[in-house]
């Protein structure tokens, strides 16, 4: 039988990582994110890759979208068997410069919409016996940063829900990870996809941590993984 996983923010980056890992292997996926464009053109490399792939453009941020998300996915694909919470963003700013708008857009996204996903993806995952959720953190869930505060505390909340939704859905045989990666060339926060030449001396790729997720999400029936951290290896 073909696995299935939903993927969000899977227009570039991990989450495009992620999917075309979840191709290779041959699964179906589900991609969401805001920019269909880019949406059309992973799922082309999905199934370039092997799998078979679904676009959903959506804001998850707006009440509402994760369950229409949820119920699409249910429609394509016949059921979710991973759920991958990877859409987030960030902003950087000294504590007096921080703006409501960017606290409420980080928490928005970081936090209730991967909450709004699980509260919606879970009677899916109990109707049919289990199911995987793996949340896409930051290492910065682990430690704060200068700038980051209010994005270093998303994650840290998000790690909080992790640890909570464990202890309540493992009796369904619904596991639940956090995936805290370090440093890995993406456009995240405006940077360059594919990272600077400098910085590609010494930082992950998104195959790095799609790799990660894969191995979660395809553990045996009796381990329950509860949180992956990958450093990069230069520690300079």
């Amino acid at each position: 039988m073909t696995k299935t996983a939903l993927v969000t923010g899977a227009s570039s980056g991990i989450g495009r990582g992620i999917a075309i890992k979840f191709g290779e292997e041959g699964w179906e996926v589900t991609l969401v994110a805001r920019r269909k464009e880019k949406l059309d053109s992973v799922a082309k490399e999905v199934e370039k890759a092997g799998g078979k792939a679904h676009v959903f453009a959506t804001d998850l941020t707006i009440k509402g979208n994760p369950n229409n998300t949820i119920e699409f996915a249910i429609e394509r694909m016949g059921k979710i068997g991973t759920l991958v919470n990877n859409a987030g963003l960030g902003r950087f700013e000294m504590v007096p410069e921080i703006k409501d708008e960017s606290f409420q857009e980080q928490f928005q996204l970081n936090v209730w919409a991967c909450m709004a996903m699980v509260r919606s993806a879970v009677p899916h995952f109990q109707k049919n016996g289990g199911g995987q959720i793996i949340n896409i953190g930051s290492i910065v869930g682990y430690l704060g940063i200068s700038k980051g505060s209010i994005y270093s505390s998303t994650k840290w909340a998000l790690r909080g829900l992790n640890e909570s939704w464990r202890e309540e859905l493992y009796p369904d045989n619904i596991k639940v990870c956090y995936v805290g990666p370090g440093f890995v060339l993406t456009e995240f926060n405006g940077r360059k996809e594919g990272g600077t030449s400098e910085e590609q001396e010494w930082a992950m790729v998104p195959g790095d941590v799609a790799h990660a997720v894969y191995c979660v999400a395809t553990q045996g029936p009796n381990s329950d993984i509860k949180e992956v951290s990958i450093q990069v290896l230069d520690r300079s």
